[in-house]
């Protein structure tokens, strides 16, 4: 994946809307920031467009800002539209699938090992 947009070295401003435009046909993913203790990235889906099911070893946050998002996690799927945020434990297996054209923001925190 790309590099990191930001860095938490200083204060940082981005519109999250204007950090990833719809692509037709696509999906664009852009790094916000990632250190040892989180990532986080703003996606944009096109209307139609999947991720296939996968997991992440990490806590994972999504808010979606516009559009309307099926999400397939904890064996249902559930559908997200603007300003909801949804929360899963570390390798949960999840797919999704843009209804609309969709921007969301994914949060992915990496918890130190105990």
């Amino acid at each position: 994946m790309a590099e990191a947009l930001y860095t938490t070295e200083q204060v940082e401003q981005a519109n999250l809307l204007e950090a990833a435009e719809v692509v037709a046909d696509a999906i664009v993913s852009k790094p916000l920031v990632n250190t040892e203790a989180i990532r986080q990235v703003v996606f944009a889906m096109d209307a139609g467009q999947s991720i296939s099911e996968h997991r992440a070893p990490y806590i994972a946050v999504v808010q979606v800002l516009d559009g309307r998002l099926r999400f397939g996690v904890g064996g249902c799927d559930r559908e997200l539209g603007p300003h909801d945020w949804l929360v899963m434990p570390p390798n949960e297996p999840h797919d999704l699938d843009a209804i609309t054209a969709t921007r969301f923001l994914l949060t992915l925190v990496k918890e130190p090992n105990a």
